[in-house]
């Protein structure tokens, strides 16, 4: 996609109120699916009883324990062919039982996905495309938009057919879907999903994003007093004028923004979404960092790839005391985890070392000990795991709410499955005294209910905090007193001296957006009268006012394609773009000013093109 100028910028107005386009048409069902870093799951109510949500049940049994919930594993099992296999605890578990039998290394097992793309595009080295790749656990590597859209697909298939199986009648083009990304992903990763969901088989047209920490608050804010933990002490949190710092901590990545009630229970951002990649699997690297600080990173290596089976439920098992409460009554002070005796034999075997001698050597030494087929962690080292997340969170909390624009909000609405870890919990009310520290009974299952509320209603979050400052590259007739005269260059094709890579703003950071207004409608004219098409290179910068899209901080985002095919009135055509910013993803449409018909225009994000 070349980023070269292809149009000429005149003007700007100010932004205007529109009809709501932000929902699709109505429909019988609304799906949501919340795809997590650890797990993901579905949820879905009618238009008729909105508030009645249903959750399936997920079955996992396993050596080290039997877990019953409303979310499965985001882990996918494709064959050697590349074929889906299964799909969360199923995939779990056929990929262990392929395992045992040494027949799992043709195979592809996904897990955690989610977290991997994230990890690998947070640098900024790679642009994220639908080339884009992620490793399976033996690293080896296929597109991550084929990845994701096989769990999507069969999380909407296993819905469609569940309500079959309960004597629902019910066909795809009855339901409205949407999609959970977190707040602080960027908009070509929101595009990702979206074109996930296509590949899936769900129409874009009936398919809305929902921000996590957003469907979380809208959650929280219908459920009943009796459904928070504390009880009656939460009952005004949600009143009209009231403001509140919503804390999402998921598996992968913390989300944070602060939302304040208005009359009619609609709500407004007041700080736009930030965080990052503290979440649970952060303890889980914690955890297993220690491990290699005993064994050796060559080991655990080894044993991952020979020993898949034992490793996963070694893992598993420690997934499943992280969601346990400590506790504080006990005698002992520790927290036991059971692990396969072939650890400890391979261990032994390829090291030459017993590893109760060998932890004695380390800085573990007096907080853990084997005993049999258990290791038995002293609370103290159990609890350090979490220490990194819980520090990152507290001083992003601490951040957020230093702001001056949600100076006096006293409450922190704790919500994701993370939130549900008493350590976590206690770690923000320790820091945070003066504030009243709300959770959910339900917090894993706030942003997945949440997302069905805010599909029936995606008006409920009326405006919104732009992150950057948003704008189109153009070019300018050069004007001596306002273009620096470096940046004058001469049109090979019609002589006329121009300045280019002009950072035309449509939005700007900090900038309150609300639902369904046009922000900066800016007309744009063709460079060459015979010119069809026009492709708006589209760039955001942290700076307020930047003037060139080659100054420090901005960055390409995408494209805005436009068809400008009609070429009647050659150089003098008028082109009117609208960017909409105030929903999830930024809307766009256009027009030909003289013909006022419209004019095809889409964003693409997903360019692998530098």
């Amino acid at each position: 996609m070349s980023s070269k100028p292809g149009t000429q910028s005149r003007g700007n107005n100010r932004p205007v109120a529109v009809s709501d386009n932000s929902r699709p048409a109505l429909k019988l069902f609304v799906c949501a699916i919340d795809f997590g870093t650890t797990y993901s799951g579905y949820a879905s109510s009618t238009r008729q009883d909105v508030g009645d949500i249903f959750c399936p049940n997920w079955n996992s049994a396993s050596t080290c324990t039997t877990l019953i919930s409303h979310k499965a594993p985001t882990t996918v099992l494709l064959d050697a062919k590349k074929n889906f296999i299964a799909f969360g605890f199923d995939a779990e578990t056929k990929f262990l039982e392929f395992a045992e039998e040494e027949e799992a290394n043709n195979l592809y097992y996904f897990r955690r996905f989610k977290m991997i793309l994230y990890d690998k595009l947070r640098d900024g080295k790679e642009r994220l495309s639908t080339k884009t790749t992620v490793a399976d656990i033996y690293g080896k590597e296929l597109p991550a938009v084929d990845i994701f859209s096989h769990a999507i697909k069969y999380l909407k298939d296993h819905m469609i057919n569940e309500h079959k199986n309960r004597g629902t009648a019910i066909v795809d083009s009855d339901i409205n879907w949407v999609l959970t990304v977190p707040a602080i992903w960027d908009d070509p990763a929101k595009q990702f999903m979206r074109k996930a969901a296509e590949k899936a088989g769900i129409d874009s047209n009936r398919l809305v994003i929902a921000l996590e920490p957003e469907a979380a608050s809208i959650f929280c804010k219908e459920l009943p007093v009796e459904k928070f933990e504390g009880g009656s002490d939460n009952i005004n949190v949600f009143s009209p004028g009231q403001r509140y710092l919503v804390l999402d901590a998921g598996g992968g990545t913390i989300d944070m923004t602060v939302h304040e009630v208005k009359d009619g229970g609609k709500l407004h951002e007041l700080s736009r979404a930030s965080g990052g990649d503290w979440g649970g699997v952060l303890v889980d690297k914690n955890f297993k960092q220690m491990l290699i600080d005993i064994v050796g990173e060559e080991f655990m290596e080894r044993f991952c790839h020979f020993n898949t089976a034992d490793y996963i439920d070694l893992f598993r098992g420690f997934e499943m005391k992280k969601r346990q409460k400590l506790d504080e009554k006990s005698q002992t002070g520790k927290m036991n985890l059971a692990i396969s005796a072939t650890f400890l034999e391979k261990y032994g075997e390829q090291i030459g070392l017993n590893i109760s001698q060998r932890t004695k050597e380390t800085r573990y030494g007096k907080l853990l000990k084997w005993a049999g087929d258990k290791m038995r962690m002293d609370k103290v080292l159990f609890q350090s795991f979490f220490n990194p997340s819980c520090e990152e969170i507290v001083s992003h909390v601490k951040k957020v709410l230093s702001e001056q624009k949600v100076k006096g909000t006293k409450i922190i609405l704790m919500v994701g499955g993370f939130s549900e870890s008493v350590i976590v919990q206690d770690a923000v009310r320790k820091a945070f005294p003066e504030c009243r520290v709300v959770v959910p009974h339900e917090a894993g299952l706030a942003v997945l209910k949440g997302a069905v509320l805010f599909g029936h209603d995606p008006s409920v979050v009326a405006s919104r905090v732009a992150k950057f400052t948003y704008g189109i590259e153009c070019s300018e007739l050069f004007d001596p007193k306002k273009h620096d005269s470096k940046r004058k260059t001469k049109d090979k094709k019609d002589g006329k001296l121009r300045c280019n890579c002009i950072f035309s703003k449509h939005v700007q950071t900090g900038d309150i957006l609300y639902l369904n207004e046009e922000q900066g409608k800016h007309s744009y004219y063709p460079i060459h009268a015979d010119q069809k098409a026009i492709s708006f290179p589209v760039y955001t910068s942290e700076a307020a006012n930047p003037t060139y899209t080659d100054e420090p901080g901005c960055k390409l985002l995408g494209t805005l394609k436009m068809d400008i095919s009609d070429i009647t009135g050659g150089l003098e055509r008028e082109f009117e773009a609208k960017l909409q910013f105030g929903g999830t993803e930024i809307n766009v449409s256009a027009r030909n000013v003289r013909t006022n018909k419209s004019a095809r225009a889409e964003f693409n994000f997903l360019s692998d093109e530098p």
